[in-house]
């Protein structure tokens, strides 16, 4: 009976000091959780619409490292827009995206009416280089740096130490060697080097660079059924040029014609005139074209550093005219050869059925409406 009537105190009556400071402890530790969540949101960035603008910015600066303007940044954003793009950022790394994308812009501004003709081939032309442009910058990195990744058909250029350039063309690409076809003289006659001869080899890879590497003779056969010189590998080729426009192939039947740069005296003032040559018409063959120039082959060669006005057509349709100045010249063996001409003068329409051409853009299934 004694225990049941014991009363045991187990635990202290808390008293009101105590309390308060609980609570004061609990209020500063939800300050400080309040203070540690508003500092890590303020870092991450707090919003949505500030996410936006971050990626926006980030864009951006892609952008201007891939060498893009400003005016090109603004059409390229509001294709994305239009089109619905999920991934912008793809653009500069996914060709086939950046295709596609364009390709809609440039077919819904061909559709759209009651625009200036000058206004829509400037834009057009300022769609093309957002292509040429993005190509051009996302290819820096890439290349080759060995002879082993020279492909048989290559044509390649030789220099022998005791001088003169002969071109050949590569049969073969083998393990230990390159086969190459024997180098000739003026009159047709096979050059054949002693072994141990060094040599510089100089070619330029389709739409890539020039390269260049240097060798020597390791001996003589016959390859494929042709006679073949056999020239030691490189693992040190050097890129000597970047090609900055897409050449294709064309083979279409052109004129062209030299320009005369004429001296006018008005006074005291002496004012230059270029003036065609049209009674000096010559026939040639543009074998290929980019945006930047053409090459041509024909019987007829003019100098490096002469003027001239070219007229061809593409898949027979309008006629372009275009004027450049012949850069290179490459001489055949009995008559005429190729020459090399970069286009000094192209109207926007025309330049951009070359760009059209080279860049083989045909009309997409769905074309987005009325995004310009």
């Amino acid at each position: 009976m004694i225990l049941l009537v014991t009363k045991y105190q187990f635990l202290a009556t808390p008293d009101t000091k105590s309390m308060w400071i609980f609570a004061i402890v609990v209020v500063v530790f939800i300050v400080l959780l309040l203070i540690g969540n508003f500092t890590t949101s303020r870092k991450s960035g707090k919003t949505s619409e500030q996410k936006k603008r971050y990626s926006k910015y980030m864009f951006r600066q892609m952008a201007r490292s891939m060498g893009l303007q400003k005016q090109h940044m603004e059409i390229l954003e509001h294709l994305i827009k239009a089109t619905k793009v999920k991934q912008p950022m793809l653009i500069f790394t996914s060709p086939g995206l950046l295709d596609d994308t364009l390709k809609k812009g440039l077919y819904s501004l061909d559709r759209r009416k009651g625009i200036n003709e000058e206004a829509k081939e400037k834009s057009i032309s300022q769609i093309f280089e957002i292509k040429q442009i993005i190509e051009q910058n996302s290819k820096k990195k890439i290349g080759i740096r060995s002879s082993h990744l020279v492909k048989p058909g290559q044509p390649i250029v030789m220099l022998p130490e005791h001088g003169g350039q002969f071109p050949s063309k590569v049969l073969s690409n083998l393990r230990d060697m390159l086969a190459c076809t024997v180098a000739k003289d003026g009159t047709g006659g096979e050059l054949r080097w002693k072994r141990g001869t060094k040599l510089k080899v100089i070619f330029w890879r389709d739409n890539d660079a020039g390269y260049s590497f240097f060798t020597k003779v390791l001996g003589y056969d016959a390859v494929k059924g042709q006679p073949a010189v056999f020239i030691q590998h490189s693992k040190t080729l050097r890129r000597e040029q970047q090609r900055k426009f897409r050449r294709k192939p064309l083979e279409r039947p052109c004129f062209f014609f030299p320009i005369r740069v004429m001296e006018f005296r008005e006074g005291r003032r002496i004012r230059k005139k270029a003036i065609v040559q049209k009674n000096q018409r010559i026939l040639g063959t543009v074998i290929d074209i980019s945006a930047g120039g053409c090459s041509i082959r024909t019987l007829t060669l003019l100098d490096r550093g002469t003027l001239v006005r070219v007229e061809f057509d593409i898949e027979r349709k309008v006629p372009i005219a275009a004027f450049g100045k012949v850069r290179r010249v490459r001489k055949e063996k009995l008559r005429g050869g190729i020459m090399h001409i970069m286009f000094t003068k192209v109207s926007s329409k025309n330049l951009n059925q070359i760009y059209s051409y080279v860049y083989n853009y045909t009309p997409p299934i769905n074309i987005v409406k009325n995004q310009f």
